[in-house]
Parts: structure tokens; C-alpha cells; sequence
């Protein structure tokens, strides 16, 4: 493996880190903690760290995921017309991940631009944001799972 070859996979694994990590962060660090503060400071707080996340892990990093991705799809050898490929299990897997990939670029898009910022309006928004949030969260674990996977042969 060459070394951009080697340099593109970190960049993959560090922007798949930031990703899992900051919703991590958010669920079990930030949200507990912002939970016992006064109302307004605690939409304050979940408003300004939501912006700041959204820009690095949203606008920021699902691109670089992306982009770094196909990328090493390409390193691997498989084309976009192989992962239609069911006999092998390398493909299918890295099929089922681009599509897991995709919905979560989908469900952050809405969480972050749309339900996030309107959470503090009302009950409905917050709920739909919470729920997406650990939708989102739940599919991140198992991209991770799939890239585990994939790494032992599919």
C-alpha cells in the first residue's frame, strides 16, 4: 500500500472518529450535563455547540468521509458496478455501508439544519431531534461495525 494510500485511510479513520466521537461526546458527556442547567442556558449551550458540531462533523467531515471513501473503495479494486456484486461478501458489505453512509448524511442534514436549531421552539421539534440524533448515532456504530468488517475480508 503506497503511502497516499496509507495518508487517505487515516484521514478516513480520524474523520470517522470525529464523527462517532462528537455524537458520543454529545449523548454521554455534553447532554447530561447541559440537562441540570437553567432552560435558557441549556438551549443556549445545546444551540451553540450544535452550530459549532454541525460545521465540523456535518459540513466538514461526512464530505470528507465521502470523498475519502470512494477513494479507498478505488484502492480496494471495487467499482461502483461490483457492489451490485452479491457473490462477494467484500462488495456487499461495502454496498451496505455506502447506503447506511448515505441515510446518515440524510438524517444529520435534517438534524442539524432543520430540527436541531428549531429544538428549543417546541416539544415536537426537540423530540424529533433527540430521536434522529440517536438514530444517527445507532447507524454510525454500525458503519463502524461494517468497517471492522470489511477490514477482515468483508
Amino acid at each position: 500500500m503506497g503511502s497516499i494510500n496509507v495518508l487517505v485511510l487515516t484521514i478516513h479513520i480520524l474523520a470517522a472518529s470525529f464523527w462517532i466521537g462528537g455524537m458520543l461526546f454529545m449523548v454521554l458527556a455534553l447532554s447530561p450535563y447541559v440537562r441540570k442547567l437553567p432552560k435558557e442556558i441549556s438551549i443556549q449551550a445545546y444551540q451553540s455547540v450544535g452550530k459549532r458540531y454541525s460545521f465540523w462533523g456535518t459540513i466538514i467531515g461526512l464530505p470528507v468521509l465521502f470523498i475519502t471513501g470512494v477513494y479507498n473503495m478505488h484502492t480496494m479494486g471495487i467499482s461502483f458496478s461490483e457492489l451490485m456484486n452479491s457473490n462477494n461478501p467484500y462488495a456487499s458489505t461495502l454496498h451496505l455501508k455506502i447506503h447506511l453512509f448515505a441515510l446518515t448524511a440524510i438524517l444529520a442534514a435534517i438534524h442539524d439544519f432543520y430540527l436541531g436549531p428549531r429544538s428549543h421552539l417546541n416539544e415536537k421539534f426537540k423530540v424529533s431531534a433527540r430521536i434522529i440524533g440517536i438514530v444517527n448515532l445507532i447507524l454510525g456504530l454500525l458503519i463502524i461495525y461494517l468497517a471492522a468488517k470489511l477490514r477482515l475480508g468483508g
